[in-house]
C-alpha cells in the first residue's frame, strides 16, 4: 500500500441504505447542459449480491432491471 492511499477507507453499504446512482450517458431524456446532475435517486439496496455488488430498488418498491457496482452508487443522506 502507497503512502497516498493509507488513509482511504472503503465504504460500506447495506441492505436498506438510500443511494443515489451515477446517471449514465446513453440516456435520451436528459437535456443538454453541464449543470445537469449526474446523480439520479434515491434507491433503496433490496440485495446485496457479493463484494460490491448491489440490486436496487425505487422508493415504491419496484426492482430495476439490473445490477450495480458500488463504484456507480454513492451514498444519500436525507
Amino acid at each position: 500500500m502507497t503512502n497516498y492511499n493509507k488513509h482511504i477507507r472503503r465504504r460500506s453499504l447495506e441492505e436498506g441504505d438510500l443511494v443515489l446512482k451515477l446517471r449514465t450517458t446513453a440516456r435520451r431524456d436528459m437535456p443538454p447542459g453541464k449543470l445537469n446532475s449526474n446523480w439520479e435517486g434515491p434507491f433503496i439496496i433490496c440485495n446485496a449480491l457479493g463484494p460490491n455488488t448491489y440490486k436496487l430498488a425505487r422508493q415504491d418498491g419496484t426492482l430495476l432491471p439490473r445490477t450495480w457496482n458500488d463504484n456507480d452508487l454513492r451514498k444519500f443522506y436525507s
